[in-house]
């Protein structure tokens, strides 16, 4: 006999119960796959009592620094030295074209040997006259006026040599000599050209004698620490990563500032002079706890800054942040985090719905 086929009833029973037995091992299947996603790469909140750090743009400068410029008038003849040369004391720089200056003193020292000869002849005339003046030979006027003549004659051999020192003096100047040892930084002088006194010609700094400067806000002038942290530009890896501080006692008025100056030790080359450097400076008085996370934890859309935040179940969750100031590769937290609490340390290798990639 042929089967009974079932009742109509059954066929929407049978349908429910697969879609139900569907939908549960779908749930399953992603539960398992959430479960097999990899934790991100976290990072804990990092709790750290420190003061206030004050940062500050400072300048290089060179504690002996000469303006080289001439003292005569004339024509640049050579020009010994180039920008960027290391020079000493006394080492001729420039040379000015001297020979009128040389014919001077030419003529100066023929002035001096007329002078001698004839202070030489006064002074022979004086001790043949003292002699027959002691002989009662003479009178004793004949003697005075051999003595006046003599002490004429003295008198402008002394003024032509006096002549003579300036004239070879004025000569010296046309031979331009650096003050002390040192780097030329820069050079407006080439043969040729006509200098006046005073004209800057070169530029001339110590290598070895530098220091830093900057402006502070007044406000924070009396609570700085005594040293600061200076962060060199590359490739000076030998020079020290803190300086101590000198406050000038001078302000501003203009710009409500003081000015600060950390020199480096001596005999250290560093940057050249106008090189910039970041400057931070602990302020006294100012210790308490911050909170730190890896700059490049945070999330940046339009106004918003947040951090993906490992919540009770391990799913990252996005939480909006106040961020403060930075130091390095670190940046704190001034509210929306905790003390402990794991953020994800790279943020661009989530989705948007906050899973790995």
């Amino acid at each position: 006999m042929p089967a009974h086929p079932p009742p109509a009833f059954i066929h929407p029973l049978r349908s429910r119960l697969v879609r139900h037995a569907g939908a549960g091992l779908l749930c399953a299947c992603l539960a398992l796959t959430i479960q097999a996603q990899p934790l991100p790469p976290t990072v804990p909140v990092s709790a750290i009592t420190a003061p206030d750090r004050l940062s500050l743009d400072g300048t290089v400068q060179a504690i002996r620094e000469a303006t080289i410029a001439a003292q005569v008038a004339g024509t640049v003849a050579a020009v010994d030295i180039q920008a960027g040369d290391e020079v000493h004391a006394g080492q001729a720089l420039l040379r000015l074209d001297a020979r009128e200056a040389g014919q001077t003193r030419q003529a100066a020292q023929a002035l001096i040997r007329e002078a001698d000869a004839e202070l030489a002849l006064a002074q022979a005339e004086l001790r043949r006259r003292k002699t027959l003046y002691e002989q009662r030979y003479i009178s004793q006027a004949a003697y005075q006026q051999a003595q006046a003549r003599a002490e004429t004659a003295r008198a402008q051999a002394a003024a032509r040599h006096a002549q003579a020192g300036a004239a070879q003096t004025h000569q010296d100047y046309f031979t331009i000599l650096a003050p002390h040892d040192g780097l030329v930084s820069r050079l407006d002088a080439h043969p040729g050209d006509m200098v006046m006194p005073g004209q800057p010609l070169a530029l001339l700094f110590d290598p070895e004698a530098l220091r830093i400067q900057a402006a502070v806000p007044q406000r924070h002038a009396a609570r700085l620490a005594p040293q600061a942290h200076v962060q060199w530009p590359p490739g000076y890896p030998d020079l020290p990563g803190t300086l101590p501080v000198q406050i000038l006692p001078a302000r501003d008025p203009g710009s409500l500032t003081g000015t600060i100056r950390l020199a480096l030790p001596p005999g250290a080359r560093g940057p050249a002079p106008g090189t910039p450097v970041r400057i931070q400076i602990d302020l006294d008085g100012t210790t308490r706890t911050r909170l730190w996370i890896p700059a490049g934890a945070v999330v940046r859309h339009a106004d918003l800054r947040g951090v993906y935040v490992l919540d009770t179940d391990g799913a990252p969750r996005l939480r909006q942040v106040r961020l403060g100031p930075s130091d390095g590769d670190l940046v704190e937290i001034l509210a929306g985090l905790r003390a402990g609490e794991a953020v994800v340390r790279n943020p661009d290798l989530l989705s948007p719905e906050g899973r790995t990639r």
